[in-house]
């Protein structure tokens, strides 16, 4: 996926373009490329992300800034950018997946005024799990496949099938049995994106699929592009 192009958009500012004349522009949008496609407690999941950038103009013009910062509004954190030739940077790099989401960027231009636009880094969806689990990657599939390990319940126990799928824009989740939607039943259940199978018969066993599904643009006015995950587990009752 070639996921490294950045989109460059005028970003709207705090005030009304009639009254402030200054316009926050940057690049709006930057894509994760994940160094892979799992993440747990024992192994960080690494994306390398470009860096987030803002300036500010007026009519056009390049009007010079003193400070600027950007805050992660998924938590609040607030990251000082570095003052560079005009430009506000937010040097990123190689990075967990988590940073992954939307940000404010605010400059104070030498009047001491300041103005806000806002930013996004895109994440196609991975799989972060919450503990250690044994699971491999089909090599150079389209779209990403994930194999975990066979399970097995006893008759009449209960089962919790995870699908920790992270992404931004957040992910729509699915899941199929034997390559079958899977509806709701009186032993089914859903928490979140895991799937619970309550009181086992034979008839729970099979292979199941977690579909993770999202899109987003990768240039200037272009159409959002699918991007999907799945993560395989197959399920014996004994």
């Amino acid at each position: 996926m070639r996921n490294k192009e950045m989109i460059h958009l005028i970003l709207i500012g705090l005030l009304p373009l009639a009254l402030a004349q200054v316009t926050v522009i940057g690049n709006l949008a930057v894509v994760a490329s994940p160094e892979s496609h799992v993440g747990t407690p024992n192994k960080t999941l690494y994306a390398t992300i470009p860096n987030l950038w803002c300036a500010a103009q007026k009519l056009g013009e390049h009007v010079d800034v003193e400070y600027g910062e950007f805050t992660r509004l998924s938590d609040g954190k607030v990251f000082p950018g570095t003052v560079n030739q005009g430009k506000v940077y937010l040097e990123i790099g190689k990075v967990s997946v988590r940073v992954a989401g939307r940000y404010r960027c605010e400059v104070r231009t030498l009047d001491k005024e300041i103005h806000s636009g806002n930013l996004i880094i895109y994440l196609p969806p991975v799989l972060d799990f919450p503990t250690a689990v044994r699971v491999s990657e089909v090599l150079n599939a389209r779209p990403p496949h994930v194999i975990g390990a066979e399970r097995k319940g006893l008759h009449g126990e209960r089962m919790v099938l995870e699908c920790p799928i992270l992404a931004n824009p957040e992910p729509m989740v699915r899941w199929d049995k034997n390559g079958e939607p899977l509806g709701n039943s009186e032993n089914i259940e859903y928490d979140g994106n895991n799937l619970i199978l309550t009181q086992l018969t034979e008839e729970h066993a099979g292979k199941y699929r977690c579909t993770g599904d999202n899109s987003f643009p990768l240039f200037v006015d272009g159409p959002s592009i699918p991007h999907q995950l799945y993560f395989d587990q197959d399920m014996k009752v004994v």
